[in-house]
Order: structure tokens, then C-alpha cells, then sequence
């Protein structure tokens, strides 16, 4: 079990997210009325998908004695 916590910095939908000892900025672009000064929600989103994923695969290629190649994007 863990616990997450945001906290919005002076009113604005700017706000300081949480969890353990990990910290990150959550915003809206400027063009929705942030500042773009960190990631917005739907990123979060598809990073939160992704990493669950990465972490999973990881997991389960270790249990099985398996190495993950990696490969650069272009």
C-alpha cells in the first residue's frame, strides 16, 4: 500500500505531486491555462500504462532466468 498526495502552488492548477520520497510537477500547457511547467494528466496517464509495463515485463523476464534486449528509438 502507498499513498500519493498533490498540492496545488498558489491557486493555480500548477501542483507538487508525491509519493514516498519521489516527487514531480503536474500542470496544464499554457495554452489550457498553466504555466506548462510540468506534465499534464494524460501524460501521466500514458507514463503510469507504460512504466506498469516496462516493470512487469522486467519482473517476469528475470523469474524465467531471461534478459530483455533494449533498443534505441529514433
Amino acid at each position: 500500500m502507498f499513498e500519493v498526495e498533490t498540492r496545488n502552488v498558489d491557486g493555480t492548477p500548477t501542483a507538487i505531486g508525491s509519493a514516498d520520497t519521489f516527487t514531480l510537477v503536474v500542470d496544464r500547457p499554457v495554452e489550457g491555462g498553466g504555466r506548462g511547467l510540468g506534465f499534464n494528466g494524460g501524460q501521466l496517464l500514458y507514463l503510469a500504462v507504460a512504466g506498469c509495463g516496462s516493470n512487469d515485463l522486467f519482473r517476469e523476464a528475470r523469474a524465467a532466468a531471461s534478459r530483455l534486449r533494449t533498443c534505441a528509438s529514433a
